[in-house]
């Protein structure tokens, strides 16, 4: 039988329950050349094979599936699973319904394999479907905050005999999947009563666009992740505002970025090096500072004041800063890791010393920010003072090290 015609016609009829695809050639900007190396990659879907042998044209149809959504019916208040696609499922119960079931069943996988949700990569991932799943069940099937963790047994049922790691985590998957649950059920009725009262007023006002500001809120105050926002606009026939809604995050941020700073300059004025400064301090000779130290634990490093920055500038030649005042200090070497790609600066302190190497002094190092190949290590003159030249021991506080460091 010739059945080319039905390829890529969207005939729902006609589905891939399996793909080969010959692993030869590399395309680059000069067009494709063979790789060293070729292989071929093959894949099957489970569920799309399981239709077939069942005779079902949908995979949600399947016996897999079944126990999931009986489960799911017993905290419906809206009934059971029909199957319904499209205009046809028009109130969403149905859509519902696979979302969760497919949800549950991920994070029950993801956090046997060690996954747990979170405000970062995978876990934010996860995070984001439990929420979604959540949202689904209490707004259109009306179910009770509490019901989708109560599902993880029939997940284990269902899938355990081949998949041990679900039994053996049963009680930890359910734990993690409720504590969330709570987190999100205390703001998910606040934040659908915000979102219906802000759909009457866009479309009151004519409008069909959730601004940036309001995605923002939903996502910042009440939990809400952009790409539930995003459903919830869709599903009323409306859109969101992504690119407010990103300079709105990038404002937080910044907003972030400057408490954390005035918190560690306790209230003082931020010190930051522009290139004009990081081009003045080349210019009077002063090298970028040798951090190689860094690398190395539980050392005092020697080291001399190159220059001093305060919130007027650079201190004068024979300036001095005395005790109490708030200082960016830059050394010819140091063993201060400074704030980069995620590493957190190292705290600790600068002794002040004299020329026979006695303690005169005490300089706490707050932050460390490197601009230029300059390492800034603000903060506050606790004891004696300092200048231009000084010689300083540095010390890293390696216990706090230690709990922060990857």
């Amino acid at each position: 039988r010739d059945a080319a015609a039905l390829v890529n016609a969207d005939d729902p009829d006609v589905i891939e329950i399996w793909n080969i695809v010959f692993i030869q050639y590399n395309r680059d900007e000069k067009g494709l050349s063979l790789l060293p190396s070729k292989h071929i990659d093959t894949g099957m879907g489970l569920e799309r094979l399981v239709s077939i042998l069942q005779n079902h044209k949908s995979n949600y149809d399947i016996d897999v599936f079944t126990p999931i959504f009986n489960k799911i019916a017993e905290f419906s208040e809206v009934g059971p699973y029909e199957g319904k696609l499209g205009e046809e499922d028009a109130n969403l119960k149905d859509t519902a319904y696979r979302a969760i079931a497919d949800h549950i069943r991920t994070l029950s996988f993801a956090i046997a394999d060690g996954a747990v949700p979170n405000n970062e990569g995978r876990g934010y991932v996860l995070r984001r479907i439990l929420r979604r799943a959540t949202r689904y069940g209490q707004q259109i099937l009306k179910a009770p905050p509490g019901f989708f963790h109560q599902l993880v047994p029939v997940v284990v049922d269902t899938f355990g005999e081949f998949f041990p790691e679900l039994v053996e985590n049963q009680e930890t998957i359910t734990e993690v999947i409720a504590e969330e649950e709570q987190a999100f059920s205390n703001m998910l009725d606040r934040g659908i009563k915000f979102f219906t009262e802000l759909e009457s007023e866009v479309k009151a006002d004519g409008g069909s666009e959730v601004s940036g500001e309001k995605a923002f809120f939903l996502y910042d105050t009440l939990g809400f992740p952009i790409d539930l926002t995003e459903l919830m606009a869709e599903e009323a026939g409306m859109s969101v505002d992504i690119k407010g809604f990103s300079q709105e995050m990038e404002a937080q941020k910044e907003r972030s970025r400057q408490a954390r700073a005035a918190a560690k300059s306790g209230g003082a004025p931020q010190l930051v090096l522009i290139a004009e400064q990081t081009a003045a301090l080349a210019e009077k000779g002063v090298l970028p500072t040798d951090d190689s130290f860094k690398y190395k634990w539980d050392v005092d490093l020697p080291a001399t004041v190159m220059s001093i920055f305060g919130t007027e500038g650079f201190y004068e030649e024979g300036s001095e800063a005395s005790a109490g005042d708030f200082v960016g200090l830059v050394l010819d070497k140091s063993s201060f890791y400074a704030e980069a790609g995620g590493q957190e600066a190292d705290l600790g302190e600068l002794r002040i010393l004299d020329n026979a190497g006695e303690v005169v002094g005490k300089f706490e190092v707050r932050d460390v920010q490197a601009y230029g190949g300059f390492l800034l290590h603000t903060g506050v003159v606790q004891e004696g003072a300092l200048k231009v030249g000084a010689h300083v021991g540095c010390r890293v506080d390696y216990d706090r090290r230690r709990q922060v460091a990857p």
